[in-house]
């Protein structure tokens, strides 16, 4: 048995702790990613992955504490227009991810595909019940949304500064 909060004792198992330790993985995995950032010497990648490591605790903080999430804030961009400027990529010309990107872009990639499952998680988790009733936490699902875009955006950045013989955005 563990802590959902307060008094309230649930058994490992239960969906909300596996999706507090899916928002941990993620949490860990972007502190290895900031250290190959690091290493590269790569200060704005190593700086918008801080951004992300930020978001994810407000998550967490805001899971456990049963309170509001602000809206996401990543890059400089609000969620909409994370959102907006994903949707308008030319697919045709957006990289698909490959070794040859090296392994910053790599990670990059790898962040995007846990937060995509993390979402899914949140649906479980948080979705409605049946189709009758809203979201639970409308907001922690949009957030990972909205975060999945933003490291596309992100891996799609590196990948052209890669490809321009660049280091940093």
């Amino acid at each position: 048995m563990t802590s959902l909060g307060g008094s309230t004792l649930v058994p490992k198992t239960h969906v909300r702790i596996a999706f507090r330790g899916a928002i941990d993985t993620l949490e860990a995995e972007v502190i290895e990613a900031q250290v190959l950032a690091s290493e590269q010497r790569d200060l704005k990648i190593c700086a918008c992955l801080g951004e992300v490591l930020d978001f994810l605790r407000l998550i967490m903080a805001a899971e456990v504490k049963g309170t509001p999430l602000p809206p996401p804030f990543l890059f400089g961009m609000e969620a909409e227009e994370i959102h907006r400027l994903v949707g308008e990529m030319d697919w045709k010309t957006s990289p698909f991810p490959s070794h040859t990107q090296g392994p910053l872009a790599a990670r990059i990639n790898t962040l995007r595909a846990k937060v995509r499952e993390a979402e899914l998680l949140s649906v479980k988790v948080f979705g409605p019940q049946d189709e009758a009733k809203a979201a639970e936490r409308q907001d922690i699902i949009l957030a990972l949304n909205r975060l999945s875009s933003a490291l596309w955006w992100l891996f799609v950045e590196t990948t052209r500064a890669c490809r321009a013989g660049q280091n940093t955005l």
